[in-house]
């Protein structure tokens, strides 16, 4: 699989030196992202808060686009199969405001509205939430109220009526780790664009065939 392997096995400790810490910085999974694209790799797109983005996944071009860092925010992506049997990817980081929430719906369905004419309804999207949860009182992570689930689902099913596949992935919203990476990154393979990798907050790592 011909993906840039971003996670880390173990986080570094805070140390007393700054020059260790700025690497260990450094060596987050979005800054080694953003790095990447200062050097001129333009095959990267980043979606900064507030922002929602749209790529069609093609050979030798367009091939990871992540979010900047989660706190509180909202991340929505959507993977769908183009017509010419290559992905399109919306991605969206929205803050957890009322009207951001709104805006993250809105704009969604103005990208889909872009792409419409490209999309394979043929094939189900796969949906995608990377949302804020806390730890309850026995340790188990649990969503918080949000409802952003709602306004986006009712933008997908005006276009899919339904058809597709939806998963949500929380991660923890405070009390995180020094050097804790928070961004929702989307890596398809250059080699086969249908092998997807997710890297959610937390690196944690999905692996997505969006044949299967």
């Amino acid at each position: 699989m011909s993906i840039v392997n971003l996670t880390r096995k173990v986080l570094p400790q805070m140390s007393r030196l700054s020059a260790e810490n700025r690497a260990a910085v450094n060596n987050m999974p979005e800054m080694v992202l953003a790095r990447m694209m200062r050097e001129g790799d333009k095959n990267i797109v980043q979606v900064g808060m507030n922002e929602c983005k749209a790529v069609r996944i093609l050979p030798g071009k367009i091939n990871t686009i992540y979010t900047d860092g989660l706190a509180s925010c909202n991340a929505v992506g959507v993977v769908m199969k183009g017509k010419d049997g290559y992905p399109i990817t919306i991605l969206s980081h929205y803050t957890p405001l009322s009207i951001s929430k709104e805006l993250q719906a809105s704009t969604l369905e103005k990208q889909l509205q872009t792409y419409d004419y490209f999309i394979d309804k043929t094939k189900r999207p796969k949906l995608f939430f990377n949302v804020p949860g806390y730890i309850n009182e026995t340790g188990e992570l649990k969503p918080c109220v949000n409802n952003i689930f709602e306004k986006i689902r009712t933008v997908m099913d005006k276009f899919f009526n339904k058809n597709y596949d939806e998963q949500t992935i929380l991660y923890q919203g405070k009390n995180r780790p020094p050097f804790f990476s928070s961004a929702n990154i989307f890596q398809f393979d250059t080699r086969n664009p249908n092998k997807l990798k997710m890297t959610t907050v937390g690196e944690n790592e999905h692996f997505i065939d969006l044949n299967g």
